[in-house]
């Protein structure tokens, strides 16, 4: 039961720290903000600031941020839509801002305490796409069709999203790595260069493979092996650098992950709503707990990095009802120095929402059906 409680207070918070960037926006750019509320469902506790209601609420389920004329027009001065029309854009866009602000603060802790595992091969398996490529271990991934290959995870996340693709990885070797025939340690395990202290030369190459799917492990791989091995952040810059990548790559990964599902890889079995986050986020936790409660947390906080990263991304998408949808009328009338009938964008924004809403009802009731039979 804790582990539930841990991960609807993990989902509540991210939606809360959304709703918290346009509150915060609006009264910066002189919103009237009817009501903050932490929490949805019926009011535990209220009381009554100099124009806005704090509500905490019983369900612990994120929050909401009510505008003075948000959606209809009553002549409020300090009303919504009677604000400047960089004034709303900034206010929108604060939402998905404030989760990437949280899902870099995640990620700096994280990759503070934890450190970064550079994708380096410790093993090639034989038969396999990254043999037949010429990889050898030792040898450092830098990049796959362009994208920075900063941390392990980076490297094996890739593989997930892009099955029977053709990949063009750019890599380095040392000198002492090109030879097929490496030193042997005491146990008798393969010695490889060491990139992270490493002085001496190295070569660059670029090779092209396609991963083949794998019976036994039911993915797709490019049969590599990878032995981690975490180093600190050299300096500030560099910590958030790192922390920033997080931030970055599981932003693409939301997106991508929707390409997966258009092209066959994914089926309506796989997708997953809140109801399947929580409960997945409570297995985590319920796995890692016997750790202590420390290890619990930065689980959390990795969780926290995906979730946060992933929500202001689709949150940005030009979808009806979305922010990234409210932005797109947004900039149409900046471009255009007049809005777009109010009414009509109202239609729109409202059919978007019966879309959203369906799918989120065939989504619940795709989890409950998995959390039943799983």
């Amino acid at each position: 039961m804790l582990n539930i409680l841990a991960a609807i207070l993990l989902f509540g918070f991210i939606i809360m720290f959304h709703e918290l960037g346009h509150f915060l926006l609006a009264k910066l750019n002189g919103v009237s903000v009817v009501e903050f509320s932490i929490g949805m469902g019926p009011r535990l506790l209220s009381f009554k600031g100099k124009e806005t209601r704090y509500s905490l609420k019983l369900l612990p389920l994120g929050g909401s941020c009510a505008m003075a004329d948000e959606d209809t027009d009553s002549g409020d001065p300090n009303g919504f839509l009677n604000k400047p029309v960089w004034s709303r854009i900034m206010v929108i866009a604060a939402g998905p801002v404030f989760n990437f602000i949280l899902a870099l603060i995640f990620g700096i802790i994280i990759v503070g305490y934890r450190g970064y595992d550079l994708p380096v091969i410790s093993g090639v398996l034989d038969g396999f796409p990254a043999q037949q490529a010429g990889l050898l271990p030792g040898d450092l991934i830098v990049s796959i069709n362009g994208q920075n290959m900063m941390d392990y995870r980076d490297l094996s996340l890739f593989l997930q999203l892009h099955p029977e693709e053709k990949l063009t990885i750019h890599y380095k070797r040392m000198e002492q790595a090109e030879s097929s025939e490496k030193e042997s340690g005491q146990d008798g395990q393969a010695v490889t260069p060491d990139w992270y202290d490493a002085k001496s030369d190295y070569q660059e190459f670029t090779t092209t493979l396609t991963t083949t799917f794998h019976e036994e492990t039911q993915s797709y791989m490019m049969g590599i092996e990878h032995m981690p091995n975490y180093h600190k952040a050299k300096n500030v810059a560099h910590l958030l650098g790192l922390g920033w990548h997080e931030v970055l790559f599981q932003g693409r990964a939301a997106i991508e992950s929707f390409g997966l599902l258009f092209r066959g890889y994914l089926g309506a079995e796989d997708l997953g709503g809140p109801v399947r986050i929580v409960a997945d986020i409570g297995e985590v936790v319920e796995q890692v707990r016997p750790a202590g409660w420390f290890s619990v947390l930065l689980t959390l906080m990795n969780l926290g990095v995906v979730l946060s990263a992933s929500l202001g991304t689709m949150n940005l998408l030009p979808i009806p009802a979305l922010d990234g949808g409210r932005l797109v009328f947004l900039l149409i009338e900046a471009v255009r120095g007049k809005p777009i009938d109010q009414e009509k964008e109202s239609m729109v924004h409202f059919a978007g929402l019966v879309l959203l809403m369906g799918l989120m009802l065939v989504i619940m009731m795709n989890d409950i059906r998995n959390l039943i039979f799983r």
